[in-house]
Parts: structure tokens; sequence; C-alpha cells
């Protein structure tokens, strides 16, 4: 097991947009906005743009570099160096991507994959030729891409591949009065808040995903480690959860592989829940929180997503906070 280090939690949104690219706020009113909405750090990532040169402190907002690369194939984020390329540069086939990506993964970034099953612009290169530090699984408000999202990421961990989940509001606007800034948010366990403290955590899974700064957290923790560490199986014993503000009706679901261990839903809304389970299998722990719709709004949400997603197949249950693993050995 790793050496017990002393942590924070820091709240972020990894993936946003300034008028440099295709936003509508300068960088000055997006800072202001995300003191507004409560967040400790932040990643611009503008599309083949480089809105931050470098990672400064507005007051106790930590601004991070960060750059969409965006092609008609996929779009990457790379953050807190600088994308070694000015434009115009080629994104056409999967070739240029990995000289773009691997030349900024050389160059000390970290590197994730955006919505890479999103119906109107997915990632459409082979997933697995890459090496990726993170995957976006949670992109904007909730929808049925994001199940697909997850879907793979479950995956890969089930391959042994230790890529981290995060999430980004892909902020541009403000979309029919709805605020999406921070959501959803990416919870960060990291050791300090500076650009490389909160980007090792990420690249190490030490993570969690939200619907907001405020909504439902889950913290895992077995004997000593936590969400991102590893554990042998030995001296996991349980895996104690405490699940904040748990809505009634949503529930709490936790996975050994790919094994449901334990399931429960919220009668009525409770400040703290907490539970202990037996941990069964080497592998990987992780947790959800996930709810259904009411038939009219799943009728809504259907019919929302048939216009805009194409969809013309069921509301799956959404996720309303996820965790990346705790592994075991």
């Amino acid at each position: 097991m790793e050496q017990v280090i002393d942590r924070k939690w820091y709240k972020g949104d990894t993936h946003m947009h300034t008028l440099n690219s295709d936003g509508l706020l300068t960088k000055g009113q997006l800072v202001d906005y995300c003191k507004k909405k409560g967040l400790d750090f932040m990643i611009i990532t503008d599309h083949n743009f480089n809105s931050v040169e470098k990672a400064y402190f507005d007051g106790d907002m930590l601004v991070m570099q960060g750059q969409e690369v965006t092609g008609k194939t996929g779009h990457v984020n790379v953050w807190g160096k600088r994308v070694p390329f000015d434009m115009p540069y080629s994104l056409d086939s999967q070739e240029d991507y990995k000289a773009i990506l691997d030349a900024c993964k050389k160059a000390g970034a970290t590197v994730s994959v955006n919505h890479p099953f999103d119906t109107n612009c997915p990632f459409t290169h082979d997933l697995e030729a890459f090496d990726f530090d993170c995957v976006e699984v949670w992109n904007t408000v909730m929808h049925s891409d994001n199940i697909k999202n997850r879907d793979w990421w479950v995956s890969q961990l089930l391959k042994g591949r230790r890529i981290a989940a995060v999430g980004g509001s892909d902020f541009h606007r403000n979309y029919y009065r709805l605020p999406i800034l921070a959501m959803p948010t990416t919870r960060v366990y990291a050791e300090d808040k500076s650009e490389e403290a909160i980007l090792k955590a990420m690249r190490e899974g030490r993570s969690v995903i939200t619907n907001s700064p405020d909504s439902t957290m889950i913290y895992m923790k077995c004997a000593n480690a936590q969400v991102g560490d590893t554990v042998s199986l030995e001296s996991a014993q349980k895996l104690e959860l405490t699940v904040t503000d748990l809505k009634a009706g949503y529930t709490v679901r936790v996975f050994n592989n790919d094994k449901e261990l334990y399931t429960y839903t919220a009668k009525k809304g409770t400040k703290i829940f907490m539970c202990a389970i037996d941990i069964e299998e080497k592998g990987f722990v992780r947790a959800e929180v996930t709810y259904k719709f009411n038939p009219l709004t799943k009728r809504i949400y259907k019919f929302v997503e048939s216009k805009f997603l194409k969809s013309d197949g069921e509301v799956p249950d959404f996720i309303y906070a996820l965790t990346n693993p705790i592994w075991v050995e």
C-alpha cells in the first residue's frame, strides 16, 4: 500500500472556453464566474489555442493552462503544458493525432480524451492506440452519451488499464438560462492547490466527479487507502463508504470489478449516509450514485435526446456522482 500523504479536496472544472475560440465570455469574466461557483481551480481549454500561457492565481482561484486539440475526428484536452505546435496543423489521421499528443506528453502535459462517444463529435480513432492519462466520461449536463463514455472507461479498468475518469462542463455559454458551468465538477484529492499537484492527482485517479460543486459527494476508504490508492486484498477487509447529501430516490451502487456488491436506494433525503462492504475480489472497487426520471420527465428527456443526439433508445439511469477506483491487489 502506498505511503499515507496529507491531501485535501479541491473543486474544479477541467473543460471550458472563452471568446478566444467559440465561448461567449472573456478570460476575466470566466474566472469571475468560476469564483462565484465556489471552485478552487479551472482549466481554460480553448479550441487549438493557448489562452493561458502559464498557470496563475487570481485571488484564491488557480487558473490552469490548457488547450482542446480539436479536429473533425476527435477532441483531446492538453493540460499543464503548451501544445508545442502552432496552428494550422493537420488533424486528418490517427497518425496526426499521435504525433501531436506524443509531443505534448513528452513535454510533460497531461492528456485527456474528451467525450469519446459523443454523438455529434466522437473520437473516431482507436482509443486503445493512445496513451491517454484521463478520459472525460462526463461531459456537460448528464445525458445518454455519458453512459457510453462510462461504459468504455469501465471496460478499460477491467483490462487493468489505469486510465482516470474526469468530468468537464465544456462551458461556452449558458443555454436557455441553464447554468452549466461546473456541471459536472471534478473534485480532486491533491497534496496542494498547485497546477502540478492537481494534475498529478488527476492522472493518478484521485478524483470524484459530482453533478455540481455542492451536490452529492462520495468518499471511499479501505484501511488507509482512498480513491486512487492501491491496497492488498488481505489488508482491505471492508470498503467504508460515506455519501453526503443523498437525495430521496437516488441509488448508491458499489462495484468490485464488474460485480455489483451493494445497492441502496434512499427513501428520503439523507445528509450523511454510511456503510461498510466486504471486498470479494482483487482488481478494483468503485462507487456511483444514480437516479431515474419520473415518467413525465423521462418522456421530455427522450424527446430532447431524439432531437439533439438522434437517439431513439430508452433513457438510462443517469449518474449523479462517480468515483475513480481504489485498486485491490
